[in-house]
């Protein structure tokens, strides 16, 4: 992600963390709780005697024995149910809007797995260096200085928001005489010929597409290789009619609904410093969690005095929100606005968002939904290689890798 930064050239305007968001809070019994920072903040957190031992437990449990079990699972076996439902559930939630009975601990946090299998404990493996940063990019070359300054940021962003990065993409392709960029298209079918097929003629994929605004045809695009980063739940449609083995594999993923609720205030109305903070489902909320978007990146305020957050609701304990009107979303933020953080002030902006089919849902076996779907492409549609959040990791720094990855191993193929 940071080396893609860098070689579009915006190093200048990329912006971390601020150092003063970095406090972290959970909602409990209804109020927002600071997670501990420090010795002293631990010794005073409500939770840190149940936490300390079920750490203190989790060094001495056996390793598990099944292929794939639930976050809920593995962390209720290792340390406790109140860690699984007190910690982990408001960050799964937070990451994936899943559920944390539901959702893969090998593909959602294989990082746990690794340590338990190479250390017999997650604690162990923390303790004695689990956690190792690689020397070298995907390409084999050495970091840059500006790499190693900010690769341990938790999240970036730019100046003037994440779609400084988009249009930058846009600009190197566009700028690019070997490339040819189609916006405002959809893609309505794709024909996938094997490599035995007599009619294929050297084109393994013949891709329709349309305007959807006007309707108009696109002209088919022919080709003998294909990258797709399309959601795996519109990819499936789009094949079923010449690959219906991997359209039925793609529809084994399942993804839910999310809600983003943007609120904005004329003055500094929060009392609270630091990130934000998130929701466990034992609390029954419709939201999920709040960013403290000014704390975070207040370098993308317009004044001084100004409170940007960002209210996420949906997933998988709020099912519907995709059918409801932007006014119930937007007072189901207010009114955890209000409840949480003492908010009473009227916003002076508010917008409100429904994404359907937001995030995809790594459920158990998902490992085994991606051999299906490989294998049928193996089979029945080799050249065509798979990108985006539905399979290899949802966060956008995920999807950046993999897809590096991909062009490595294009060009690994191409030239052998």
């Amino acid at each position: 992600m940071l080396r893609l930064i860098e070689q579009l050239n915006l190093q200048d305007c990329m912006q971390a963390v601020d150092p003063a968001a970095q406090a972290r809070y959970i909602l409990r019994d209804g109020n927002v709780e600071k997670l501990p920072t420090s010795l002293l903040e631990v010794l005073h957190w409500p939770l840190s005697l149940d936490v300390a031992r079920a750490a203190l437990h989790e060094m001495f449990v056996k390793s598990g024995t099944v292929e794939d079990e639930s976050i809920y699972k593995f962390i209720s076996r290792r340390f406790s149910p109140l860690v699984a439902e007190r910690l982990l559930d408001p960050m799964a939630s937070g990451i994936f809007g899943g559920d944390i009975r539901k959702l893969s601990i090998r593909s959602c946090f294989p990082m746990l797995l690794d340590l338990e299998k190479k250390h017999g404990s997650v604690v162990k493996g923390v303790l004695f260096g689990g956690f190792k940063t690689v020397d070298k990019l995907l390409d084999g070359t050495n970091k840059s200085e500006f790499v190693k300054k900010h690769e341990k940021s938790v999240s970036v962003s730019f100046s003037d928001g994440m779609g400084t990065l988009i249009s930058a993409l846009a600009d190197s392709i566009e700028n690019n005489p070997m490339a040819d960029l189609q916006l405002n298209t959809k893609v309505t079918r794709l024909e996938v010929h094997g490599l035995n097929s007599a009619s294929a003629k050297g084109t393994r994929f013949v891709v329709e597409s349309k305007d959807p605004t006007s309707g108009e045809i696109r002209e088919p695009i022919r080709a003998s290789h294909l990258f797709s980063t399309i959601p795996a739940c519109y990819l499936a449609p789009v094949v079923k009619d010449t690959a219906a083995g991997l359209a039925e594999a793609l529809n084994e993923i399942k993804f839910v609904d999310m809600g983003m609720v943007h609120v904005g205030y004329n003055e500094n109305v929060l009392t609270t410093d630091g990130f934000g903070y998130l929701i466990p489902s034992s609390e029954h909320e419709k939201v999920l969690g709040v960013v403290f978007d000014s704390n975070t990146f207040p370098v993308q305020n317009e004044r001084k005095m100004q409170t940007r957050l960002s209210v996420m609701s949906g997933g998988a304990h709020f099912r519907d929100v995709a059918s409801q009107p932007e006014g119930e979303l937007e007072r189901y933020a207010l009114d955890a606005l209000k409840r949480h953080l003492g908010i009473t002030q009227k916003p002076d902006y508010v917008r409100a968002m429904a994404m359907t089919n937001g995030i995809p849902q790594y459920h158990v076996g998902f490992g085994q939904t991606l051999q299906r779907i490989e294998k049928q492409i193996a089979r029945n549609a080799p050249g065509l290689f798979l990108g985006g959040n539905s399979f290899y990791g949802i966060g956008l720094a995920d999807c950046v890798t993999h897809s590096k990855q991909l062009a490595l191993n294009f060009a690994k193929s191409v030239s052998s």
